[in-house]
Parts: C-alpha cells; structure tokens; sequence
C-alpha cells in the first residue's frame, strides 16, 4: 500500500467491529481505511470459513488439457495452448476474476516467466516434465499515476484517494524448485534454532524441521499413501508456516563523541515532521541473498515518466539515463535531488514483480523537466517501457548510507540497522525473504519523539511482513494429463435446479404452469370450509 497515509491502524488481532466517528472530531484518513478493511476482513473470513480457503464458483477457471478429435478420440494439448475457463475462484476468501476464455499463455496480468525462455515467451513453451498449476493472488495498489481514471480532471491533477485490486496469475512450479524453497525454509529454521533462548523454543523448531523433512520426502514421492493435492498446499504454504520473516523497530540513543563527560541523548524519533516509514524486502531469497530499501514517505513519491534516453557509454564503463518527467513534487520535500535513489517502474515490472537495481540521480534539469542517472558499470537498468498505457514512473526511496551496488541495503539478521533519526530496525534470524513484503513504521513528533510500533513484555514486538500473497493449488500436470485439485461449487439455485425441475414439495406440478380446472374449484372449496368453520369473533386469516 504505497500511499500517502498517516498511518495504517487496522489490526484483526483487536476484533474491532466498527470505526464510530465522534461529533466535531477531526477525520483522519487511517480511520475511514480501518473501517473499509474491517468489513472486507469480515466478508474474505466469513468465505473462508463457510466454503474453504480455495475453491472455484461452478465452471470458473476449469482447465480444458485435452481437445476432441474428429472421431471423438481425444489428444492432449500443448501448455501454451490450455485454455482457462472465464468465472470466479476464491483463494482465501479474495475473489478473483477471469472475465473471458484464455489460454495460459494469454493470461491477463501475465507474470515473470517461472522458468528461463527467450524475450517475449510466456514461460509456458518448454514446461518441465511433472509441473503444479497454481495461483498467485495479490492486491496491488494503484495511485493516480497508475490509474489515471481514478483522478478527476476538474482538480487539475491533484490526486485523491488511491485504489487496491486484486491481481492473480497462474504460475508454474516443478520438483526441483519445490526442493530448493525447502531447503531455504530448512535452512531458516536452523538458524532460528541456534539462537532459541528456551528448551521450548528449541523443541518447537525441532517438530517443525521433522514436519520439512517430511513434506521434502512426500515432494520427493517417497510417501505413496500422501494425497498430491494436500501435499502441494502445504508445499505453498510452507513459507507463512515455517519461515515468515520478523522485523523489529525501535529507537536508537544518539552517539555522543568520545568526550566521557559527555552523555548520549535518550532514545527519541529526532525527525521534524511525523513520517510514515516503510521497510520493503527488494530482492527475496535467503540471508545472503534478500535485501530492502526504505522510504520515510511510505515509498509514495512518484513521478511519471514521459521519455527516457540513454546516453553514451562513459571509459569506465559506466553510463547515464536522462528521462523526462511530466511534472516534479510539489515542494522540496516531495521532489528529487541529486544522489537521491530511485526505482524504474512500469506495469510490466510490478506485474512481474521484478527487483532490478536502483538508479541514482546525478542532476536535475528544471527547465526541461528531466533528470540524469547514473548507470554504473554491469547494471542493467530496467527497460523502461515508452507506452504511456504501461504508466511508466520513477519511486523515489531514501537510503543513503550502506547502500550496495544496486542502492539498496542487504538484510542482515540479528544484528541493529540505523536508518534515520534515531530508528533502528532489526531483522529475527530465520527467515525466508520475497519481493515486495513490507513493514510500516510510523514515527511521531509528539511525546519527546516516539514510535508507533507496539511492544511485547516491555521490548518492541517482533512482527511479520505486510503485503503476503495468497496461493491455490489449481492442479497438477504430468504425461500429458492434468488433475485438478481445486474444491468446486455451483450456486443454491443450480444445485436446487439440477435436483428437480418442480416445485418443492409438489412433485407433480411444473413451474409456472396453469392451475388445472379441478385444482382451482378445489381451492375455492377449501375456502368456503375454512368460512364455515370459523369461530365467532375471530378475524379472518390469511387463505
């Protein structure tokens, strides 16, 4: 939710019900938001525990594998050519929506080919033999630059509020990845044992390490009697169980110099203005390989672009990328300046859930509305799309210090990172980083400098990312077969439609047929009776 917020107060741990707006209060904008995600947390729960946390609505995204020859023999298809049925399917109680027949090659909101194929290739040419077909469901978040529809044009371009949609893309996955993100989670859970601090600590991880090996051994195929559907749910899920990262923010006492009379400040949020701070994971993986950047505006500092053009290739290697800008901030604050980083960005990169590296600004032309970045030697830059239907933008993030090669930071577990004005965040060992996972810290002037962030036993709480997406086994391919293992449900009125073509209870009358001649004089009958034999007094009743 990269948005310009204050904060982002809803939380289903406190079972709030309701926002209840005060007389002459001032309305904040984090308590409109908490009301909409109390209802939709409401809505998603209440599918989930009626129906099933993954199940599709009648015929909605069946999977035709095979075609019908002439002679009504049947052949199987070629991936690309699978075609996915239009409908509705429900993955954690988000509803997700194909609105017409495609194949899956031609996907709407297509993603990262899974697997390594030429440019412009869907991923799906060359599959592995023995792949899972699965979904991919997320909310993605969309500001006036990438929405433009959103914005009314009597404000001139001055944006209101945002909007999140829900995005899905039907995804590979074979055994030899199964195996790897295993022996990540695996990997995680082992550090996470060496530094337990209790036998119980330690003896949890343990049962969850047995329960790794056992579904490593069931991917394998070394349990016959395991069902392959349950296996591969618990497969997607394995990271939100074993191996979901933690982050803790805190404030950081100010360094005093090397003068021993001299003491450090208290621990105090020493910024000027109330920020909203977001910590995102830029590359998954891995301890070693995971790392994030940071924005104190809540990573909502965009720009939109209007052309790019690189330059000449410098002795050393390096290059420079001047691109042109529609407009800049509206003030210095919102703005850029140079050595500030930024991220490329485009429909087709955040669809793809791309991790390029950051580029830095080493001028600002504001007459022309443009801005140089510098392009250092081996870094490819995004190829920052020219169609103004892809919206192409530069985010502006706002580390500065202990930045790598790309201009972002690289997680390290256990240890304090500084990022600014006395915040301090530290990563939990043992954790499994993806692309996109977030934490927001607000940070609060008022109070001497303080955090919003909430405690545990009088130490900052240790909590998990935002922005998780959701996963449904749709089925699995092998030999030219596919199995599906989706649950599916028609609609009350199909199912009562497909049991009885009459109305309940009277088996012998058609819907919407004409009363017979006997059948009315009957009903007239009974009428007169019922007159007859009403007592005195009593009001009549209906017939």
């Amino acid at each position: 939710m990269k948005g310009d917020f204050a904060r982002v107060s809803f939380d289903p741990a406190l079972h709030y019900s309701q926002v209840l707006q005060q007389q002459g209060r001032v309305l904040l904008e984090a308590d409109w938001n908490e009301q909409a995600q109390i209802q939709l947390h409401l809505l998603r729960t209440l599918v989930r525990d009626l129906v099933g946390p993954c199940w599709a609505a009648g015929t909605g995204f069946a999977i035709t594998a095979r075609t019908t020859n002439a002679d009504g023999s049947s052949k199987p298809l070629p991936l690309t050519d699978w075609q996915l049925a239009p409908g509705h399917f429900y993955v954690d109680g988000i509803l997700c929506v194909n609105e017409a027949v495609c194949t899956l090659a031609q996907q709407p909101n297509a993603p990262t080919p899974d697997y390594g194929v030429a440019d412009g290739k869907s991923g799906f040419e060359n599959p592995p033999a023995g792949v899972v077909l699965w979904l991919d469901v997320w909310e993605r978040h969309l500001c006036a630059v990438e929405a433009p529809g959103i914005a009314d044009v009597a404000l001139d371009g001055i944006d209101t509020a945002t909007r999140a949609q829900v995005v899905w893309q039907l995804r590979l996955l074979d055994q030899p990845r199964a195996q790897q993100q295993l022996d990540d989670i695996t990997t995680a859970l082992t550090t996470r044992q060496g530094t337990a601090g209790n036998p119980a600590d330690v003896a949890a991880i343990k049962q969850q390490l047995a329960e790794v090996a056992q579904l490593r051994q069931d991917v394998a195929g070394g349990q016959a009697n395991a069902s392959p559907c349950v296996m591969l749910r618990q497969l997607l899920g394995a990271r939100a169980a074993y191996a979901l990262p933690r982050l803790r923010a805190e404030l950081g006492p100010q360094e005093s110099d090397n003068d021993p009379c001299v003491i450090a400040a208290d621990a105090r949020y020493r910024g000027m203005e109330n920020q909203l701070y977001r910590v995102e994971i830029h590359q998954g993986g891995p301890v070693g390989a995971a790392s994030f950047r940071w924005s104190r505006e809540n990573g909502s500092v965009v720009f939109p672009v209007t052309g790019h053009d690189p330059g000449a290739t410098a002795d050393d290697g390096s290059a420079t990328l001047t691109v042109t800008l529609a407009r800049f901030g509206r003030d210095a604050r919102l703005s850029l300046a140079a050595n500030d980083w930024v991220e490329l960005v485009d429909d087709r990169y955040t669809l793809g859930q791309r991790a390029y590296p950051l580029l830095q600004v080493i001028a600002i032309d504001p007459a022309n509305a443009s801005v140089t970045l510098n392009v250092p030697k081996n870094t490819t830059p995004w190829p920052l799309s020219d169609d103004p239907h892809e919206h192409p933008l530069l985010r502006r993030w706002d580390q500065r210090e202990a930045v790598n090669a790309q201009g972002v930071l690289v997680v390290a577990e256990g240890a304090a990172i500084a990022l600014e004005s006395g915040i301090q965040i530290t990563f939990e060992p043992g954790g499994v980083y993806a692309t996109g996972d977030y934490w927001l810290i607000p940070a609060r002037v008022a109070g001497d400098g303080q955090l919003d962030w909430p405690s545990l036993n009088g130490a900052p709480a240790a909590l998990p990312p935002r922005g998780l997406h959701h996963y449904a086994v749709l089925g699995a391919s092998g030999d030219g077969n596919y199995d599906e293992c989706c649950c599916r449900f028609d609609s009350l009125c199909e199912l009562l439609r497909a049991a009885s073509t009459t109305v309940p209870g009277t088996p012998n009358h058609k819907l919407f047929a004409a009363p017979a001649a006997n059948a009315v004089k009957s009903t007239a009958a009974g009428s007169a009776r019922r007159k007859q034999t009403r007592k005195p007094g009593k009001p009549a009743g209906p017939a």
